[in-house]
């Protein structure tokens, strides 16, 4: 994940943030699970035993362009 992003579109700086998942009156961020989705009957999807890292989206400044890295903590 680059220290200080510029937008590969349009060259201008990227700002730091995240992709909100939003259920049951949670709000969490978004996490990257490894695999295909599988449908589950109690919890919509499958996730476990399945790797999972957090996501960082950076958005451009100027055009808005997203770029999102899953990195191992």
């Amino acid at each position: 994940m680059p220290a200080n992003p510029t937008c590969p579109k349009c060259g201008r700086s990227m700002e730091e943030g995240f992709l909100a998942d939003e259920s049951h009156g949670a709000v969490k961020p978004s996490r990257w699970v490894g695999g295909p989705p599988e449908k589950s009957f109690w919890q919509g999807t499958k996730t476990r035993g399945k790797p999972k890292f957090g996501v960082t989206t950076f958005r451009c400044s100027g055009c808005g362009y997203l770029e999102s890295y899953a990195r191992e903590a």
